[in-house]
């Protein structure tokens, strides 16, 4: 009864702080001036009409946790069923982004603030047949309104960090009640599984998938210039440095010198952020007994190639799949890298810098997993290269870069399934009525 008393308490206070609540929300959402005139949303007014039939709703804090629920609506309308989806967001920013994304039959709104007239309009009018919810989004009279509607819970990717964990401590039973709303929780790692379970949630709704990421599109692949590079490289260890920006340049070829003292027919392949920079880096180079093949000049590594310089990035997919080892470059920059998934799904064992900009979670998650090997500097690159680029080494490192890059197609494919098995026990449930 602890669960109803706080639950109560959770109604009450934000009642009675409802209108505060609201003016502040409307007065920052104001200030972005992004989507101004849709704040009506946020109080469970909308202008879009539901379509008829089966609605799948899918809600995420912001666009980028969004994102890779989008995969799932790909396979669900791949069945052709005739459903439609509503996605949801609290944020505003990249809207614009997200919506040149969506199909036809999905419909963006944003997220009602969670009190009781907002909620109820929200619910009324959108009457959602299953609902998925990512990132621990878990808005207490949200989801106890649709638990009691009877609306099926589905949570990916469910979070929870240091600080919510020991926030919800503070309300153990409501986060109990919560939590049980739920028919499924997928979790990244046990240790969010064991932080969820010491809550109260059930151990049999919570699986352990890792995490559902979103769709990528694989690079093109030249398998003719792959073919020609092969023969030409012949049985030659090959690393890559990928999407080079100018100051990692000399840190690159530098490290290279260094690695070759211990293997002396290692090529290393160095593709440039910058075009027609092959030139400029070999004349930095000259008196260090290196021998150069730029691209820009139609040059092709042969077996006395020491490094070869290319800039063409439509062929990266190519350089990565003849790599057995990829730093990826802007990583000791800028951090304007490259997604590890690249490197990830072409087979080569990674080595990263601290600065990984827009890709910070990706490179932590393969990071985690063994799959990449951080570096500080120049002298660390060379060091850990030799390392690396041992085969046996190599190998195992690229086993387990493939394995998250691969692991959310599966998670896709166990929420999809488990949607669809609710629809069909919701047809069946009203042929018997």
């Amino acid at each position: 009864m602890l669960s109803g008393a706080e639950l109560w308490l959770y109604k009450t206070l934000t009642r009675l702080a409802g209108g505060r609540l609201t003016k502040n929300l409307q007065t920052k959402w104001d200030a972005t001036g992004i989507v101004k005139d849709r704040f009506q949303e946020r109080l469970g007014i909308t202008a879009k009409t539901r379509a008829s039939g089966r609605l799948i709703w899918l809600h995420a804090r912001n666009v980028t946790a969004l994102l890779p629920l989008l995969g799932l609506i790909e396979q669900l309308n791949a069945l052709e069923l005739g459903l439609n989806f509503l996605v949801t967001t609290r944020k505003q920013e990249d809207l614009d982004a997200l919506l040149e994304q969506l199909p036809d039959n999905t419909i963006h709104q944003f997220l009602p603030i969670d009190l009781a007239r907002p909620v109820q309009d929200f619910l009324k009018h959108w009457s959602p047949d299953v609902a998925v919810i990512a990132e621990g989004e878990f808005w207490p009279r949200l989801l106890t309104k649709l638990h009691a509607q009877a609306v099926p819970l589905i949570a990916v990717n469910a979070n929870m960090t240091g600080k919510s964990y020991r926030r919800w401590q503070w309300a153990s039973s409501l986060a109990k009640l919560l939590l049980n709303s739920f028919s499924l929780v997928l979790v990244q790692d046990q240790q969010i599984a064991q932080k969820l379970k010491r809550l109260g949630a059930q151990s049999g709704i919570i699986r352990v998938t890792g995490r559902l990421s979103d769709a990528k599109k694989l690079l093109h692949y030249d398998e003719t210039l792959y073919t020609g590079l092969s023969l030409a490289i012949g049985s030659r260890s090959v690393w890559l440095s990928a999407t080079t920006h100018r100051d990692e340049e000399d840190v690159v070829v530098n490290a290279y010198k260094v690695a070759l003292r211990r293997n002396r027919r290692l090529l290393l392949i160095l593709h440039t952020a910058e075009e027609k920079r092959g030139a400029k880096i070999a004349a930095r180079h000259e008196n260090k007994n290196l021998a150069f093949a730029l691209q820009e000049n139609g040059d092709v590594p042969d077996q006395m190639t020491d490094v070869y310089v290319t800039d063409q990035a439509e062929n990266l997919a190519t350089y990565l799949r003849l790599a057995s080892v990829t730093f990826c470059g802007g990583t000791l920059s800028k951090g304007e890298a490259i997604d590890p998934y690249h490197p990830a799904t072409m087979g080569s064992a990674i080595i990263q810098g601290p600065a990984c900009g827009d890709f910070e979670q990706e490179y932590a998650r393969y990071r985690k997993a063994g799959a990449t090997r951080l570096v500080q500097n120049g002298s660390d690159l060379a060091q850990t290269l030799n390392s690396v680029i041992a085969p046996d080494v190599a190998a195992t490192m690229a086993h387990k870069a493939w394995e998250i890059s691969s692991e959310g197609g599966e998670i896709s494919g166990i929420v999809t399934a488990e949607i669809l098995e609710i629809l069909a026990n919701g047809v069946l449930a009203n042929e018997a009525a």
